[in-house]
């Protein structure tokens, strides 16, 4: 039989309760006697101060005949006094149960389990000077480097910083409002110390870092939908460069499978071939100086696409046109089947803003991958990956080119490696684009100092806009993954559960018997998660889970970014950069509604560049 324990502790309780309030009567009543008479009484028993308060008996207490206990007074004062205390045990234990049910009181609990990493685990693998050991190696040429410079700071544990190096590729999973940009991303961008590309469907980062990127470098803001509010944004020729082969194939590559098209095993075979085809149409278009209208008009149908034979047989690369052309005659079904992926990568030309975008106008800036990769400059990328506009397939050819350029530059330079790393924060990128080199950026480019932070809502995201075994290795590659509350999927979860690995817990059990004197006591030791699906999912927004290669979890405190030193200037930045979104989008609001309409967008841009 198992002893219950909780009546005796309940009765010690209360005659402990007892005891002081008998105590605190006397002190009551002792005290203002004294005050009152000058002398202190002296009572008839243990329990006269109690037996005064209930019955205000006088003969409780003896005085001097010449004074009278005040009774009245001492029943007030006793009664104010419980009143009090009931008052403040109310609190207390209302204060106390919401503690209980508290996420204070939950992630306290967290904290005092074994098996998250401890403080000196934490200041050996994670802290500041654990990543700038390898500073010489990160920042070659760099004499004085801060660790801000060589990792991405992620949060912090057991009162320190918590960086993980920018060798490692870093994933960020947390649902959709769950803080992702608010309290790890909008610092990520800020804090980098080199070249950044950061992408998003939204300009909320945009808006809280722009004008602080301002001042380390070159600014650059690709935005052919007209998310950003930004008057100047950059214009890109998709063309430009392809009169070589090689960048003719890559940059089609990249269009096409930034549609999505390719996802899935049974249309990659239509994918290739789509490929194939438009880096031909880049191709002829750059020899004959075409512009984005032209390779619109050669995509949308294959008859007008004829003309492209003509220029790939007179300057092409050897073959193209004849290869251009077989596809043209041949099979009228096969035709439909590999034209389909020709048309949706170039779908978004016949968006006029959007085709002004991709055509840069005489004096406009250029964007130079090499040039943008010798400083502190950085390239927003703004863009849906669904809709008419689409143009997840058109920012993939950015990114591809702009890697491209990177490890070329990092195979010419001192170990192989970046001078200046090149970050990559690509917030919303499932969403935007299915960039077909990221599993391959993740699990190579820390070598070459091409460092990788991608952000997903959830790992089924991932599987939506890559395939299930490129979303593996996405995940896989991640040396660092930083993961927030909120998610619903349970089978991912319990995958996370089994990662974060187990603890054990002792339990002792004691039980009496009426036929055998004495307690008899058993210890039980139990193997649990380390966190189950069910506190994975509620953890609070201002609480992370790291998991850093071979090592063990990290519990994580998230600190915003109007918590940080400079949150004034970044503040006041902000609010800038509102002033002018604000602007800008009265004005193409009022444009669209009354304006004429035109071929070219009634934007500032267009406006003051006629």
């Amino acid at each position: 039989m198992v002893r219950d324990e909780f009546w005796p502790k309940a009765f010690a309780v209360v005659v402990a309760g007892l005891i002081l309030l008998n105590v605190l009567f006397a002190f009551v009543a002792e005290t203002i006697t004294a005050l009152t008479c000058g002398t202190r009484p002296q009572p008839s028993g243990p329990l006269s101060g109690t037996w005064l308060a209930l019955s205000g008996d006088r003969a409780a207490y003896t005085v001097d005949a010449a004074c009278e206990i005040p009774v009245l007074p001492i029943r007030l004062a006793d009664l104010a006094a419980l009143v009090l205390i009931i008052a403040s045990a109310v609190v207390a234990v209302t204060a106390w149960w919401r503690y209980q049910q508290s996420d204070a009181k939950f992630v306290a609990d967290l904290r005092r389990r074994p098996g998250f990493a401890t403080a000196p685990e934490v200041r050996r693998h994670l802290s500041a000077a654990a990543v700038l050991r390898r500073s010489a190696v990160l920042r070659p040429g760099q004499p004085r480097t801060s660790a801000a410079d060589v990792g991405w700071r992620v949060g912090r544990s057991r009162g320190m910083d918590v960086y993980v190096s920018i060798e490692d590729s870093v994933a960020l999973e947390g649902p959709p409002r769950s803080g992702k940009g608010y309290r790890i991303l909008i610092s990520a961008i800020l804090d980098w110390a080199g070249p950044l590309v950061t992408t998003s469907t939204t300009n909320d980062n945009l808006t809280a870092t722009l004008q602080m990127r301002r001042r380390r470098g070159e600014v650059f803001v690709f935005d052919p939908q007209h998310f950003s509010g930004i008057r100047d944004t950059l214009r890109i020729d998709p063309i430009a460069g392809c009169q070589d082969p090689l960048v003719a194939v890559q940059r089609g590559t990249a269009i096409v499978t930034g549609t999505a098209l390719g996802a899935s095993a049974h249309n990659q075979e239509w994918a290739a071939a789509s490929a194939t085809v438009l880096s031909r149409l880049l191709h002829a278009a750059a020899l004959a100086g075409r512009e984005v209208a032209e390779l619109h008009e050669w995509g949308s149908t294959p008859a007008l696409a004829r003309g492209a034979v003509e220029i790939l047989r007179a300057d092409g690369a050897p073959g193209w046109g004849d290869g251009l052309e077989a596809v043209l005659v041949g099979d009228e079904k096969l035709l439909s089947s590999t034209w389909f992926g020709v048309q949706a990568a170039v779908a978004p030309l016949a968006i006029p803003q959007i085709r002004a975008a991709l055509q840069p106008r005489p004096g406009d800036p250029t964007f130079e991958p090499d040039e943008f990769l010798n400083g502190q400059n950085t390239l927003y990328l703004l863009g849906s990956g669904s809709g008419a506009g689409a143009m997840g397939g058109f920012l993939a050819a950015i990114l591809d080119d702009l890697v491209e350029v990177a490890r070329r530059k990092a195979l010419a330079s001192p170990g192989a490696r970046l001078p200046q790393p090149l970050g990559l924060i690509l917030d919303e990128i499932a969403n935007m684009l299915r960039w077909a080199a990221l599993p391959r950026v993740m699990a190579d480019g820390g070598g070459r100092g091409i460092c990788t932070f991608v952000v997903l809502q959830a790992l089924s995201q991932a599987e939506t806009a890559w395939s299930r075994a490129e979303a593996d290795t996405i995940w896989g590659a991640s040396t660092a993954k930083v993961l927030l509350g909120g998610a619903s999927n349970a089978g991912h979860l319990r995958d996370i559960e089994a990662l974060l690995g187990f603890r054990e817990r002792r339990r002792t059990q004691r039980s009496w018997n009426s036929q055998q004197p004495g307690v008899h006591g058993m210890e039980h030791f139990e193997r649990l998660p380390l966190m189950t699906v069910d506190e994975i999912r509620r953890l609070p927004q201002d609480v992370g889970l790291l998991t850093y290669r071979n090592r063990r979890s990290v519990l994580l405190d998230l600190t915003a970014w109007n918590e940080r030193r400079d949150a004034a200037t970044i503040t006041a930045t902000k609010r800038s950069t509102e002033l002018e979104q604000e602007g800008v989008f009265a004005e193409r609001y009022a444009a669209s509604s009354d304006g004429p309409r035109s071929s070219e967008p009634a934007t500032p841009e267009a406006s003051e560049n006629p």
